[in-house]
């Protein structure tokens, strides 16, 4: 794996090719800057770094200058490879003035603060650059007026902590430096690609949030790679050495669900012939990863209250409390907030899992790292088919792969890959035609659809979602009260066929049977509803369009019905409307 690179701007090592040296040994630096011959090996190197000065000399005179600075700093903002700067060191004093017989200049008003000129200026450019101050300064002196202007941390020269240079520069690249994924050992297969901002800045987030201790939130559209995220977390984090446990909650019952997590003892429930532990115990000193959060039952939702804030957990049929230390990350492509807000998640386990979350951009927000996706993708699916390696993808192919929206992120595009190499096996390159992306969609953000298929429900919502407005001004205008009433009579109808399917209907009796409002306004939300809300939902619905409901209650007898009844149920204590 490449080295992290940084920028030292730093008057004295800028200009001193021997002191730059002595750096370099202390610091673990392998200097790329190109202009010392001489540059000695360095083992077990932290990274590589580029020196500037800072300063222009001419007649004899040193002069700071922000302009050097600059045309120093935007070579790696990104360079010619888009790679980034991991992070710039900063000097803070600026030896400047006419060079004296010793060959150092003599010194001017305004060096002893340059460097937190160039500080306030670097965050001008970019508040993204993450700048740490190096100086011999004490850190109490100045370590409050460098954060105040952006600075991320501070590093002195001359200490006498135990502690190597070496380690303090790699803590503090791995906490606020941007570097890709660095792990070492791993199956390449769970490596996360990118070098892109985002996500350079993503994985800084990851780094920060793995303290090892409480819970932290990875949310992210489906395809994103939670999971992968999940797993970095864990890998740098202080119980990397521990288990990882993953739990998956799709199509497993929900009692099954509570037993994988908790376990029981024997003799719990039928069949339980033997006593067993769950996925909280298994993660005991390591990480548990709970992946869809927002897909767990109500009802479990609220026992892992207790596990996730205290870290106690108890047995299914046992009394014993077990206390466990394990780091917690739980994943969702729901938006937990707006599921809160209706009652499908609870807002206590949300307040219990979100103090520290991390949002994965989706692949659309950064397309500088489809390239590199791409390349590894292919190598391991022919790996995996068998099929003709090494294969070029053609740059008209890239453009057509780096241009996509990818609703399905980098699912998505190993999916479209994939079938490229099975239609292709024998082939050395990768054409356009190869590439079948097809229809464009528009997916909504974070949370799916429905969880209905080829039903004409979810296709009447994925219409009306990815519909896309005419972007012209005559073809919009005054349709506002069209629109409003259209949804209108989409939502009347939709409360006529629920009332329809939940009347009460008596085997003796005969007609139609009673009207149940309650019961409809439970099955449009999909759980029950006390009566004074459903016939709120209800009154709701009707007087959403006055000329709609005006209609309604002339030609269709059953909505007349409800919405009396609506009125009569509704929620006591609100100021009334309508009749």
């Amino acid at each position: 794996m490449s080295l992290p690179l940084i920028l030292i701007i730093d008057d004295q090592f800028g200009r001193s090719l021997k002191d730059r040296r002595n750096l370099c040994l202390y610091f673990g630096l392998i200097d790329i800057t190109g202009d010392d011959p001489s540059t000695e090996e360095i083992k077990n190197p932290v990274c590589n770094a580029i020196f500037s000065s800072g300063q222009k000399i001419e007649n004899g005179r040193v002069t700071n200058d922000i302009k050097t600075v600059f045309s120093s700093l935007k070579t790696g903002w990104p360079n010619s490879e888009g790679v980034f700067w991991s992070l710039v060191l900063l000097d803070i004093r600026f030896v400047s003035g006419k060079i004296g017989n010793s060959g150092e200049p003599h010194g001017q008003i305004g060096d002893t603060d340059f460097g937190l000129l160039i500080l306030s200026e670097i965050i001008k450019f970019s508040a993204d650059v993450p700048v740490v101050m190096l100086s011999s300064r004490e850190r109490h002196e100045v370590i409050e007026e460098c954060r105040k202007l952006g600075a991320c941390d501070f590093i002195q020269r001359q200490t006498n902590e135990k502690t190597s240079f070496q380690d303090i520069l790699r803590t503090k690249i791995l906490e606020h430096g941007l570097i890709e994924d660095l792990r070492q050992g791993i199956d390449e297969e769970f490596r996360i690609i990118g070098k892109s901002l985002t996500m350079l800045k993503t994985l800084r987030s990851a780094r920060r949030a793995a303290t090892g201790k409480g819970n932290i939130l990875i949310l992210g559209e489906t395809g994103t790679g939670k999971e992968l995220l999940g797993k970095y977390i864990h890998d740098v984090s202080p119980k990397k050495r521990g288990p990882y446990q993953i739990f998956h909650p799709f199509g497993t019952a929900e009692t099954l669900q509570e037993d994988e997590l908790f376990g029981h003892i024997k003799g719990a429930f039928s069949g339980a012939t033997r006593e067993m532990s769950g996925l909280f115990e298994s993660a005991h000193k390591g990480t548990l990863f709970i992946d869809e959060i927002g897909d767990i039952p109500e009802r479990l939702q609220a026992k892992l209250l207790r596990p996730l804030e205290t870290r106690i957990i108890t047995r299914q049929g046992s009394n014993r409390q077990i206390s466990l230390d394990f780091q917690g990350i739980l994943a969702t492509n729901k938006n937990l907030e707006e599921y809160a807000k209706t009652q499908r998640f609870k807002f206590d386990l949300l307040n219990r899992i979100n103090s520290f979350s991390i949002t994965l951009p989706p692949l659309k927000d950064r397309p500088e790292d489809i390239p590199l996706l791409a390349e590894k993708l292919v190598k391991d699916l022919c790996r995996k088919h068998e099929a003709r390696w090494p294969r070029k993808i053609l740059p008209e192919t890239m453009n057509v792969l780096k241009k996509h929206h990818w609703p399905d992120n980098v699912r998505g595009l190993k999916n479209v890959l994939e079938r490229a190499i099975k239609a292709n096996k024998d082939s050395e390159l990768i054409v356009p035609s190869d590439i079948d992306v097809g229809v464009e969609e528009k997916k909504t953000h974070i949370h799916p659809i429905s969880k209905e298929e080829n039903s004409p429900v979810s296709d009447l919502e994925k219409f009306l979602i990815e519909f896309d407005f005419p972007r012209e001004y005559s073809k919009i205008s005054g349709k506002f009260p069209a629109l409003r009433k259209a949804i209108g009579n989409l939502l009347a109808n939709y409360l006529i066929a629920a009332l329809e399917i939940t009347r009460k209907r008596k085997p003796e009796a005969n007609g139609n049977g009673d009207l149940n409002i309650t019961g409809a306004a439970s099955c449009m939300i999909g759980k029950q509803l006390k009566t004074p809300n459903a016939a709120d939902l209800v009154k709701k619905i009707m007087q959403f369009d006055e000329e709609v409901l005006n209609e309604f209650l002339l030609s269709n007898s059953t909505l007349k019905e409800a919405y009396g009844e609506s009125l009569r149920l509704r929620p006591k204590g609100r100021k009334k409307h309508g009749n």
